[in-house]
């Protein structure tokens, strides 16, 4: 299944991630707070080579069954910023 992940954080040769359990173009028409997720650590080695530095609070989007992520494919700088202006939104600034 293709879909969003975030990194929670980077552990060694790891990024921690939250992965969505939905399909990549359901995403947007889903609240973040309804989403199922699963975290799983993704090796470094599975990052492609042009992607450039990867950090805490990147979006990614991968291919994953149920128990890893089988390939990361690049990260996705607009849903990043879609979802900082929601969650702004929701604080009111």
């Amino acid at each position: 299944m293709k879909s969003y992940a975030s990194i929670d954080r980077i552990e060694g040769n790891f990024a921690v991630c939250e992965v969505e359990m939905l399909e990549l173009e359901n995403s947007k028409n889903v609240s973040n707070f309804d989403k199922e997720t699963k975290m799983m650590d993704i090796p470094m080695e599975k990052f492609p080579n042009d992607m450039g530095e990867v950090k805490e609070g990147d979006i990614l989007v991968v291919e994953h069954n149920d128990e890893e992520v089988t390939e990361v494919y690049d990260k996705d700088e607009k849903e990043k910023q879609r979802r900082i202006k929601a969650i702004q939104e929701m604080l009111g600034e």
